[in-house]
C-alpha cells in the first residue's frame, strides 16, 4: 500500500511541475498578445499617416501621370495593408489556438490531480 501511495505522491509531483510548465508558456501566450495588440495599434496610426500622405501625394500630382502614379501608390499601400492584416490576423488566431490548447491541457492536469487526491484520501 505504502508503494502505490508513494507512486500517486510522485505523480501527483510531477503533474503539479507539468502545470507549471503549461501556466508559463500560457504566460508568454499572453504576453505576446498584448504585444500584437501594441504592434496592431501602431500599424493602425502608421496607415492612418500613410493615407494622409497619400491624400496629399493627389494634391500634388497633376496631369494625367500624376494621377496614374497616385492611383499606382494608393494601390500598392491598400494591398500592402491587406498582407500586413492578414498576417497579423494569422498570428492571433494561432496564438488564440495554442492557448486554448495549454488551457485545455491545464485543466486536463487539474482533473488528473484532483483524481489522485480522492485516491489518497481513500
Amino acid at each position: 500500500m505504502d508503494q502505490k501511495m508513494e507512486a500517486l505522491h510522485q505523480q501527483l509531483q510531477k503533474m503539479r511541475r507539468e502545470k507549471e510548465v503549461q501556466e508559463d508558456a500560457l504566460y508568454v501566450i499572453r504576453q505576446k498578445q498584448v504585444r500584437l495588440e501594441s504592434v496592431e495599434s501602431e500599424l493602425f496610426h502608421m496607415e492612418r499617416e500613410k493615407s494622409n500622405l497619400v491624400a496629399q501625394a493627389h494634391e500634388v500630382w497633376q496631369g494625367n501621370h500624376g494621377r496614374s502614379v497616385a492611383h499606382e501608390a494608393e494601390d500598392i499601400a491598400h494591398q500592402n495593408w491587406r498582407q500586413l492584416r492578414r498576417t497579423v490576423e494569422d498570428s492571433r488566431e494561432a496564438l488564440q489556438q495554442e492557448q486554448k490548447r495549454l488551457q485545455n491541457n491545464v485543466y486536463q492536469l487539474e482533473e488528473e490531480q484532483k483524481r489522485i487526491h480522492k485516491e489518497l484520501l481513500l
